[in-house]
């Protein structure tokens, strides 16, 4: 089992945003379905009122093209897939284990 992250690409304007949206434990099958259920569901933006959403795959499954348009504007984000695969120090990391953003 791996420990997976789920991070949101974000461009606005000349704003670049990089934003961690879920972290948990499971299969490769398994966070790439959480994937694929937060690319269809999350709001990047809290005031973004989607009007309409399109998600497009990009590659094997671990990353998603998301085209949100709202009343206001488009926003045009990617949802991308990372497990962990080193770090300094495991067992303070395990504490946070898992977790996620609402």
């Amino acid at each position: 089992m791996g420990r997976w992250v789920v991070v949101v690409d974000r461009h606005l304007g000349n704003q670049y945003d990089l934003n961690e949206v879920a972290r948990f434990e499971g299969t490769v099958e398994e966070a790439r379905a959480r994937l694929y259920e937060i690319a269809c569901n999350h709001r990047p933006g809290v005031a973004l009122r989607q009007k309409r959403r399109q998600v497009y795959r990009v590659g094997d499954g671990e990353s998603y093209y998301v085209s949100i348009e709202g009343v206001m504007s488009t926003q045009r984000v990617v949802y991308r897939l990372a497990e962990l695969v080193w770090g300094t120090d495991p067992d303070s990391a395990s504490e946070s284990w898992p977790w996620t953003w609402g």
